[in-house]
């Protein structure tokens, strides 16, 4: 019996020592699908301003534009109370004929490009809302509108509450 508990013991040795030398050859191999495993990688995950939009806007006002370019990414625009009282400054613009085409790009770069250098995109993430702050730099302090309005050549000022025309 000590003889047959011994040729078994020998025969468990030399199959784990094949068995390990066949592991040690298929991890030398440079070609991963032999070795019975593939290694796949989840890309990162992407904020939901990354998220690509491609479109064609036909709103006439910033605002519209907005509320077109925002339909169906799961934002929406915040409610007057939640935004810059002087949001009303970028809203009223007219729409920019050239930024029209849309895509493929980030929502985020979408929405900055719109507004311009002079706001901040503000994202609130719980509620999925979008909003704009005027950038510090450019807010509007009280002696701006009387300088403006002084630099425009007589009756000036009425043409800008017209869109410039006459």
């Amino acid at each position: 019996m000590g003889s047959t508990a011994r040729s078994w013991g020998m025969g468990m040795v030399v199959l784990l020592t094949l068995s390990v030398s066949g592991a040690t050859d298929a991890n030398d191999s440079s070609d991963t699908l032999y070795q019975g495993y593939a290694i796949i990688r989840e890309p990162a995950l992407r904020t939901d301003l990354q998220q690509v939009v491609y479109l064609h806007v036909q709103g006439r006002t910033v605002l519209e534009g907005l509320i077109q370019i925002l339909q169906g990414t799961g934002y929406r625009l915040a409610g007057e109370g939640a935004t810059d009282p002087e949001i009303g400054r970028l809203y009223e613009q007219p729409y920019p004929d050239h930024q029209r085409e849309i895509g493929p790009r980030a929502l985020g770069t979408v929405l900055e490009r719109l507004a311009g250098r002079g706001w901040r995109v503000v994202e609130d993430p719980v509620d999925r809302l979008i909003s704009f702050e005027v950038q510090p730099a450019y807010r509007a302090r009280a002696g701006t509108a009387t300088m403006l309005s002084s630099t425009l050549p007589e009756g000036g000022g009425s043409d800008w509450s017209r869109g410039g025309q006459r």
